[in-house]
């Protein structure tokens, strides 16, 4: 008696449903497994990616913290403050008013007294501990000069040093060199800091993509029963990608976590010396951001780290 044939009807929809979850199997589930397993040849790439991404956090928010100040710094840098003497008349002040607001380089002229000088020196981080400890108001009254240019500030500053009203040992906030040195060491710092991320992050994709090779060589044979029975290559690299991103995944949530908890608390706790006190914008929500940012760019760079070990050391053959 001849063989018998069961023609069932097997449904479309569940022969493609039954293919794709063996696909996702493969590429995700069987993966992972893998990368458990390798977990002691995975954990030098997960340690230096990890430290790579905490110091780019790091030095990322550094970066922005600095580029805030340096907005504010250059806003600040628009306005004179001209100080008065405590002893100064009031036809004096008067005088030396409308001179600044007849010049055709100044805004606005507005008025501050000793007692609104101390209350706003009381808002500023490490002011108010000065004020306080002082025992009396140490803050002159002044002429805050709106400019329409930054580069007029020492014009208007020298226009107004030889009058009777201002303070002579303190004339006005004018420093000559403190936007240039405040300029000059954002460009030091953006140049060193992308240097030393740059090193440290090829060394990590390095690591990552040598541990990707080490994976590759341990399941050497499996690889090439798929490649004879003509699996695709995507089939045979996809898991090996999949483990490279799932390296640089955790560790941009680990590396994520440190960096938005030490934000978050840099910049909500120590009262008047935190962080977001100093530069007013850096907030929770800016670490959260970062941390979210690390997620993805370690995803990115550990599938980045499995390319170049799979374009370096696998040769399947087409599917």
């Amino acid at each position: 008696m001849g063989p018998v044939v069961l023609k069932a009807p097997f449904p479309r929809r569940a022969v493609y449903l039954t293919v794709v979850r063996n696909v996702l199997h493969h590429l995700f589930f069987g993966a992972a497994l893998s990368w458990i397993r390798n977990l002691a040849g995975t954990a030098p790439a997960l340690i230096s990616m990890t430290l790579l991404l905490i110091l780019a956090g790091v030095v990322g928010l550094g970066g922005f913290a600095l580029h805030l100040l340096a907005d504010r710094e250059s806003a600040d840098a628009a306005v004179l403050h001209v100080y008065l003497s405590d002893d100064a008349s009031s036809t004096d002040v008067d005088a030396l008013r409308l001179k600044l607001s007849a010049d055709s380089r100044v805004r606005s002229v507005s008025y501050t007294s000793k007692a609104d000088a101390l209350k706003k020196a009381q808002n500023r981080p490490g002011l108010g501990d000065l004020a306080s400890g002082a025992g009396s108001n140490p803050f002159p009254a002044s002429l805050d000069v709106k400019l329409k240019r930054v580069e007029d500030v020492s014009g208007v500053a020298d226009s107004v040093s030889k009058e009777k009203a201002i303070d002579p040992v303190q004339p006005t906030s004018y420093d000559p060199g403190a936007y240039g040195r405040l300029q000059k060491a954002l460009t030091y710092l953006a140049v060193g800091g992308g240097a030393f991320l740059a090193i440290f992050g090829l060394v990590a994709v390095l690591v990552t993509s040598n541990s990707i090779q080490s994976a590759i060589h341990a399941r050497r044979e499996e690889i090439s029963i798929m490649g004879l029975v003509g699996a695709p290559n995507w089939m045979i690299r996809g898991p090996f990608l999949f483990e490279g991103a799932l390296t640089g995944g955790l560790a941009g949530l680990i590396a994520g976590l440190l960096v938005s908890i030490g934000a978050g608390v840099g910049a909500t706790v120590g009262g008047s010396n935190r962080l977001g006190a100093l530069v007013p914008g850096f907030t929770v929500s800016t670490g959260v951001a970062a941390g979210l940012i690390l997620l993805l760019v370690g995803i990115l760079l550990g599938a980045a780290a499995s390319l170049i070990g799979l374009r370096r050391h696998l040769m399947a053959p087409e599917g």
